[in-house]
């Protein structure tokens, strides 16, 4: 059964951070798109975007498009992306893809933002 789809962002100095929840599937295609103009994500002073995958259960070849399609976006407008939470299957089909290598997988949030204030150095 699928669960609905719920993104939230927040902000924390310079990095939006979407919190994702429920399955990224065809149903959540219409939610992210319609979130933002994600090529103009750093226009609104955000250089880093972090996905929060904790709470998404379930990713089907449609939701790997779609986040492949928003980090796209994302890098072309200037940010440099970052997601957490993914369970090992998905940070394996994120490396088959190649994903992964535009979107580095972390273990935390807290592990990105330590990163991120190195990078900001």
């Amino acid at each position: 059964m699928s669960r609905s789809f719920q993104a939230n962002m927040r902000t924390e100095g310079e990095a939006a951070i979407y919190d994702l929840e429920g399955d990224l599937s065809h149903q959540s295609e219409d939610a992210l798109y319609g979130l933002r103009d994600w090529e103009s994500e750093r226009e609104s002073g955000r250089r880093f975007v972090v996905f929060n995958l904790t709470r998404v259960s379930y990713i089907n070849s449609i939701g790997i498009a779609v986040l492949i399609r928003i980090v796209r976006a994302l890098r072309q407008g200037g940010c440099q992306v970052f997601a957490y939470g993914a369970t090992p299957h998905y940070q394996k089909l994120f490396r088959i893809v190649g994903l992964s290598e535009h979107m580095p997988i972390y273990p935390s949030e807290t592990s990105i933002l330590q990163r991120l204030k190195l990078l900001d150095s």
